[in-house]
């Protein structure tokens, strides 16, 4: 939710602060520009203080970053996005430790699909209530709403730190990974492939997710509400391919999975730049929760794909290697969308980045396919 409610409201804080509205692309960038900072972290801090402090640490930094981006000043929307992002990046390492520790391998693209969905879930809580509270009492109170949630949840996990963090080891040195997992994912062929691909698909996702709502409402007449509806239900979209497709993902192939959600993502981004004002709800209602299930939905498949492939013992410094890629795609895809925007003056025309990035994705995944064949057979 941190990290959503300043795009889904983007269109009423760029009246308010007279700005462009998509500069808010350059603002969720600079927000996982902070997260890949943070990634570099997370597997050393899960190991020296343990997977629940751990996610305390991100939860705080979070809701620090979060009230900084109260104040409407260019300078603290930036500051508090940087906090808010390097408490992200500590956050899969931890998740990705407790999930291995409890899981069995059977279960584990399912069950890091339920602990992802919480990603669109959180995006449809925001896009269903942000824009409603941004109109009637002032977009400073969307972002209230978050960081009250996120305060009640970092006191909620309290009570579970001590079987969780059972297993940390105190004297365990900070400087002994000064990149994290990052060398390890990329000396690992198959892990660098699919980590780039994560790259691409992370970029495509956030682009979506970031300029939807200023799309339809700068270019196809849809009110600021009737927008946040039709990006909620991408974000339901989302849950439901999360849970479906690690369903999917445990009973046949990953890699499979993932070449699926590049294809619908392909299609739906033409459908999505062919979207007319007249078109039937019920049909846009549909588009948006199939691009939704692909766009937003292979998360949890990839990072369980990264830590089935990871070396023993350690999967959460190679959550927090493939994390720094997929959060630098976060990184660069809304900028670049913006900046694309700048020269084409297109929303609609800018849409085929989508797709781009999508059907490289396909490739890289291919090609991690093969390295991983190649090796087996090794």
């Amino acid at each position: 939710m941190s990290n959503s409610t300043l795009p889904t409201i983007a269109p009423k804080l760029a009246e308010v602060m007279a700005l462009d509205a998509a500069l808010i692309g350059y603002q969720v960038s600079i927000l996982f520009g902070g997260a890949v900072t943070g990634t570099l972290f997370g597997g050393s801090f899960t190991r020296r203080y343990g997977a629940c402090r751990t996610l305390q640490t991100s939860l705080a930094f979070s809701g620090i970053g979060v009230l900084m981006m109260i104040i409407p000043s260019v300078v603290a929307i930036v500051a508090g996005s940087l906090i808010a992002g390097f408490g992200q990046g500590l956050l899969n390492s931890a998740t990705a430790h407790l999930l291995v520790k409890y899981t069995r391998a059977s279960r584990r693209n399912l069950l890091f699909s339920i602990k992802q969905s919480g990603v669109p879930f959180g995006g449809m809580l925001v896009a269903l209530t942000a824009p409603a509270i941004a109109l009637t009492m002032g977009w400073q109170w969307a972002i209230v709403c978050v960081a009250v949630l996120i305060a009640l949840l970092l006191a909620l996990v309290q009570p579970a730190r001590a079987s969780w963090d059972a297993d940390r080891d105190p004297d365990a040195d900070l400087s002994q990974q000064k990149f994290g997992g990052v060398p390890l994912v990329f000396h690992e062929p198959a892990l660098r492939w699919i980590s780039f691909a994560g790259l691409l698909f992370a970029a495509m996702q956030r682009a979506l997710a970031t300029f939807v709502v200023i799309y339809l409402v700068a270019e196809r007449g849809y009110t600021l509400i009737e927008a946040g509806v039709m990006l909620s239900v991408l974000h339901a979209g989302g849950i439901a391919g999360r849970l479906a497709w690690g369903w999917i993902a445990d009973r046949y192939s990953s890699t499979a999975v993932l070449l699926a959600v590049a294809a619908i993502s392909v299609a739906c981004t033409f459908a999505l730049m062919a979207l007319e004002a007249d078109w039937p709800r019920a049909a846009v209602y549909a588009l948006f929760f199939v691009f939704g299930s692909a766009a937003l939905g292979w998360n949890g498949v990839l990072h369980a794909e990264t830590a089935r492939l990871s070396p023993p013992g350690m999967a959460g410094a190679v959550a927090g290697g493939s994390t720094f890629f997929v959060f630098g795609g976060v990184l660069i895809g809304p900028s670049v969308f913006a900046a694309a925007y700048g020269v084409l003056g297109s929303y609609s025309a800018t849409l085929i980045l989508l797709a781009l990035a999508s059907a490289a994705g396909a490739v890289l995944l291919l090609l991690a396919r093969a390295t991983a064949s190649r090796r087996r057979r090794a």
